[in-house]
């Protein structure tokens, strides 16, 4: 990947880490103190706002990531290009309203028929949560777009500190409405910046509105297909077939699932502006292969191995961390697990296909996918529970990524990256293979901290001994560590040199 788009990349995985970091501690802390059933209040209230908030999005963020570069290209400046943000977030307002609208007509109409039967306040604190996403979240949108993610970042930190501090002492103080609370202060600064863009007045900056009312439509179809039914459905089938308490178990589960997904998942945040500027430029509409391989290529570097090392470790992982009562956890932990790889997958080919435009087609695969979650929940959950609904989670985006590639078309051939791949995912098994024998050796904490220590050891030796990593990737990322302080880029340099082979000289 070229400079810019790494530089970026880092920023926002950065900025994922840190909301990873908090989100994680927060869940191990109410999960121990309030137990599994409100852990799996907590979690069907999370997962409402923000299947809500993507739906009252509009699918104005893909507009924005793929529109702030062209317009900074076409000469518009910083006011004109806030003025078009404020032309696309007003359309969010009212749809948010509108929303909640319905959102608390139906729960006076259903009265007490709700999920939190036993804190009937999560209702107001869910949609105060729901409000502040909902326009929170056209803030980071802005920011990429317009490539400030470094502000993004440092508004992360303010906003994991904010979360952080609200469920611990929300927790402690008043149960379950309480920690919920901390996850809305989570949104706080994002909504402040975005509602500061109301300010500005109204531009479109040339783009015409039938372009924007038709992209939008369809973009807002594909968003609702997304998050109503691509974003963990499976909890509204665990809750209605198996109980609340078992969405407990599967949150849990879904939340160790985000150390290995986030990673990857904010790494591609910036791939919709990068493939557009590419895309303008390239001749025939069609990014050179060497380009998205390095992408994909970078991205795999993370994903195979935390993927098939969580899974490997999972059972140890689950008890150690949230405690023997999330024992249930960790067979949800080892499927969603496997999942990471072709989730990812799908994230970076929907990204290439905004890109180019082709927003109708994602619609199509997104309905397809969600065709086969309903089918595969309703026939698995009431049966299998969590580990049903896990599954059904890897044929889906399995079944995307593969249909996704009938409009991917580039500049060369896959064949190479195909191999490349290869060589990764056996690095990877040997990850694996390495951290299942040290925790059937070593019991206890010290046996996870060692299998972690083993696993990327291995994997670090079996990257260098099947040659997986090309020159390309090694040139890159050592100019990213020559940018980093003294003290991380001496230990990141050790790695770089172990996972290269230096070619031989005559």
């Amino acid at each position: 990947m070229s400079n810019g788009i790494v530089a970026n990349s880092a920023f926002n995985a950065a900025a994922g880490l840190t909301l990873l970091a908090t989100g994680f501690i927060c869940s191990i802390f109410t999960a121990r103190v309030l137990g599994p059933e409100a852990n799996g209040i907590i979690a069907f209230s999370v997962w409402l706002a923000s299947t809500a908030a993507l739906v009252a999005e509009l699918g104005t963020g893909v507009l924005l990531l793929r529109l702030l570069p062209q317009l900074k290209g076409q000469g518009y400046g910083e006011s004109d290009r806030k003025g078009f943000a404020a032309y696309l977030l007003w359309p969010v307002v009212g749809s948010t309203l509108l929303l909640l609208t319905f959102y608390f007509l139906f729960f006076w109409v259903a009265e007490a028929r709700h999920w939190a039967e036993t804190a009937p306040e999560v209702l107001v604190v869910t949609a105060l949560l729901f409000a502040t996403q909902a326009i929170g979240m056209f803030a980071k949108n802005y920011l990429i777009g317009e490539q400030r993610v470094d502000i993004f970042f440092r508004m992360t930190l303010t906003a994991g500190l904010l979360q952080l501090v609200g469920v611990i002492a929300g927790t402690l103080l008043f149960g379950v409405p309480g920690a919920l609370f901390g996850y809305v202060l989570a949104y706080i600064s994002q909504f402040l910046f975005a509602a500061a863009l109301l300010r500005h007045k109204v531009k479109s900056c040339g783009i015409g509105l039938s372009y924007l009312l038709g992209s939008s439509f369809v973009l807002s179809l594909e968003f609702m297909v997304d998050s109503i039914f691509l974003n963990r459905i499976e909890l509204f089938f665990l809750q209605r077939y198996q109980g609340i308490e078992t969405v407990g178990y599967y949150s849990v589960a879904f939340s160790l699932t985000n150390l290995a997904l986030q990673v990857p998942i904010q790494l591609s945040g910036s791939l919709v502006p990068y493939y557009a500027e590419h895309l303008h430029r390239a001749p025939g509409g069609r990014l050179p292969v060497a380009m998205f391989e390095s992408v994909v290529r970078s991205l795999a570097y993370f994903t195979l191995p935390m993927s098939l090392g969580l899974a490997a470790v999972s059972h140890r992982l689950v008890t150690l961390v949230f405690g023997d009562a999330f024992a249930p956890s960790a067979p949800m932990l080892t499927l969603l697990a496997l999942s990471v790889p072709v989730a990812v997958a799908c994230q970076v080919a929907t990204q290439y296909l905004f890109a180019l435009d082709k927003i109708r087609q994602r619609l199509f695969v997104g309905l397809g996918g969600a065709f086969i979650m309903l089918v595969g929940d309703v026939l698995l959950v009431p049966s299998y529970g969590g580990e049903g609904a896990a599954f059904v989670r890897i044929v889906v985006f399995t079944a995307m990524s593969l249909a996704m590639l009938r409009w991917m078309r580039f500049e060369g051939s896959l064949a190479p990256l195909g191999f490349s791949l290869f060589k990764v995912t056996v690095a990877a098994g040997c990850c694996a293979a390495a951290a299942l024998a040290v925790q059937d050796v070593v019991p206890g904490v010290g046996g996870l901290v060692l299998a972690i220590i083993g696993a990327v050891s291995v994997y670090c030796l079996a990257l260098r001994l099947l040659r997986a990593v090309p020159e390309a990737d090694v040139a890159v990322m050592a100019g990213l560590i020559a940018r980093l302080p003294n003290r991380l880029a001496g230990p990141l340099n050790v790695v770089l040199r172990l996972l290269t082979v230096t070619p031989n000289r005559s």
